[in-house]
C-alpha cells in the first residue's frame, strides 16, 4: 500500500499489485474504490499495477472537489511521489476521462494511454447513433436472462443490481461476484462539471489505445470512433462479446489487448 498527498492536500492510498513495469490504473464510477479492476484480466502477470482509489473512495480521504480535471492533477502529484519520468496510464469508464484530461495537461508526462471501455456522457450523441434501448434488445433479448434484468432496468429501484447481466453482457458466477463491487464511496456529483474537447486533445500526442466491448451498452458503438478521431494518435481494439468490464467476462482477450497497447 502506497500513501501520497493529493492536489487538494489530502491523503491518497493506492495497492500495488503484481510484477513488471508500472501502470497506473485510475478506476471509474465516478467515485469507486480501484479494487474491482483486480488484476485486469492477468495483466498483473507482466505488469505492476497501480491501483489508485481516488479521492474519498476506499481508504483515500475527502476531498472538496471530485471534478475529472481537478482528479488529474492528483495523478501529476503520484508521478512525482513516485520519482518517475514520464506514466503509462490506464483510465476505466469515468476514470478514462481523467487520465485523457492528464495526458492533454502534461503530456510530456505520459508514455502511453489505455481508455478501457470509456465512458461516453461526454460526447454528443451522434445523429445515426442507436440508443441505448436500441442496443439493450438488439444484443440481448435472447438471452434466457434478458426478462428479469431489463425488467430490474426499467424499474431503476436504488440498490437492486438485477439489470447488471446487460452492462456485463452475461450472467455468470463471475459477473454476478463482481457486480457486488459496484458500491461508489463517495458523491461525485460535480465530476462532469468540466469539459474536453477535440482542442484540448490535440496535445495528446502519445499512442492512445482506446479498448471497447461490441455488447458494450454504457461506452456504445459510436464513442470509440469519436475519441480516436480526437486524438492525434489513437488506435481501437474491439473486444468480441464483451460489455463494460471486459476483464471479467472475457479476461484472455482483455489481457492480451492492454498488453498490446503497451507495446507488449
Amino acid at each position: 500500500m502506497g500513501v501520497f498527498r493529493s492536489a487538494a492536500g489530502t491523503e491518497l492510498h493506492y495497492e500495488l499489485r503484481g510484477d513488471g513495469p508500472l501502470l497506473v490504473c485510475q478506476p471509474g464510477g465516478p467515485g469507486r474504490p480501484a479494487g474491482y479492476l483486480g488484476d485486469l484480466g492477468g495483466v498483473s502477470r507482466g505488469r505492476t499495477l497501480l491501483l489508485l482509489d481516488q479521492r474519498g473512495t476506499g481508504l483515500s480521504e475527502p476531498a472538496p472537489s471530485y471534478v475529472f480535471t481537478d482528479l488529474a492533477e492528483d495523478l501529476e502529484r503520484l508521478r512525482i511521489d513516485l520519482g518517475v519520468e514520464r506514466l503509462d496510464l490506464l483510465g476505466h469508464s469515468a476514470g478514462a476521462w481523467t487520465v485523457l484530461a492528464y495526458a492533454a495537461r502534461h503530456p510530456s508526462r505520459v508514455s502511453r494511454l489505455v481508455l478501457l471501455t470509456p465512458s461516453r456522457i461526454p460526447i454528443p450523441l451522434g445523429a445515426d447513433e442507436p440508443h441505448q434501448e436500441v442496443l439493450v434488445k438488439r444484443w440481448f433479448a435472447a438471452e434466457p436472462w434478458y426478462p428479469a434484468a431489463k425488467a430490474s432496468w426499467d424499474a431503476d429501484v436504488d440498490g437492486d443490481l438485477g439489470f447488471m447481466p446487460l452492462v456485463y453482457g452475461a450472467d455468470t458466477p463471475a459477473v454476478r461476484e463482481h457486480s457486488r463491487l459496484a458500491e461508489r464511496t463517495a458523491d461525485y456529483a460535480d465530476f462532469w462539471a468540466d469539459t474536453l474537447d477535440p482542442g484540448d486533445l490535440a496535445a495528446v500526442g502519445v499512442p492512445v489505445t482506446v479498448i471497447a466491448g461490441d455488447r458494450d451498452i454504457v461506452t456504445g458503438l459510436a464513442a470509440p470512433h469519436v475519441l480516436a478521431d480526437w486524438l492525434p494518435n489513437a488506435q481501437i481494439i474491439w473486444l468480441p462479446d464483451a460489455g463494460h468490464y471486459p476483464w471479467v467476462t472475457e479476461p484472455e482477450k482483455t489481457r492480451r489487448a492492454i498488453e498490446a497497447a503497451l507495446g507488449g
